[in-house]
């Protein structure tokens, strides 16, 4: 479903990705851990170039993107348009417009990037505003929503896009601590419907209960790749090993 060759990402002299490789199937939960500056949020924005890769090769489904170093020609906007119609992310601090309603900023991307028509949209918006519990949101600004219930906001966004791959990156790590486990509650539901998601976490437990695998970034590289029973018991890394040693 994705596969990620070779990715590199620098930022002037700073080489930040180092060349990272990464395949996902359908369903798959993939916590990403690794200290500040690992290059894992860099990693997640380079999937939908958000951030523009150095070199590497992105392939979602039918849509396949290569940058080489030697020959760094762009993707089209047609290449990028049709990667980014197949993510959603879901940030860390939220990235709601303040001046529209909950309702409004989902509806917005629908119309402008789908192309629905209004009835439509709307209707898609109540149906994933329903799904994480704050429909009844729907006339509120952002400003009078707590963080958690703005990340859900954020959440339902990104699934009223309907993508095949959802993005999270550090979406607790702006919360109150007693706001964080609602948050976690409905990453939870979306892994049990099947939804695939690379979720960029400091949260230990979601990584241990919640995902399928979890792999490790180390200076801009994985250096630890497994499935959580297995890298938690056992890694391999002795950064990981020095990581998970400061976490419990």
């Amino acid at each position: 479903m994705l596969d990620i060759i070779d990715l590199h990402k620098n930022f002037g002299s700073l080489e930040v990705l180092k060349g990272v490789s990464l395949s996902a199937s359908k369903g798959d939960v993939i916590s990403i851990l690794g200290r500040s500056g690992s290059g894992k949020s860099t990693f997640l924005r380079c999937i939908n170039f958000l951030e523009t890769p150095t070199s590497g090769t992105i392939t979602l489904n039918n849509c396949s993107i290569s940058i080489s170093s030697t020959n760094p020609q762009k993707p089209s906007k047609k290449q990028i348009l049709q990667l980014r119609t197949q993510t959603a992310m879901v940030f860390q601090q939220f990235n709601l417009w303040s001046h529209m309603t909950v309702l409004k900023n989902i509806s917005i991307t629908l119309t402008s990037v789908l192309k629905l028509d209004k009835k439509a949209a709307k209707q898609r918006a109540l149906a994933y505003l329903e799904q994480v519990g704050v429909r009844d949101k729907q006339d509120h600004y952002p400003e009078q929503l707590s963080g958690g219930q703005q990340q859900r906001v954020s959440i339902a966004r990104a699934l009223a896009m309907e993508p095949e791959i959802l993005l999270f990156d550090e979406p607790t790590s702006a919360l109150d601590p007693e706001l964080v486990e609602e948050v976690l509650m409905v990453m939870q539901d979306l892994a049990k419907q099947g939804k695939t998601m690379l979720v960029v976490t400091h949260e230990m437990n979601f990584a241990r209960e919640v995902a399928n695998r979890v792999v490790f970034f180390n200076d801009g590289l994985i250096v630890e790749d497994g499935k959580p029973e297995d890298v938690f018991t056992q890694p391999k890394s002795e950064e990981f090993k020095r990581f998970i040693s400061k976490k419990y």
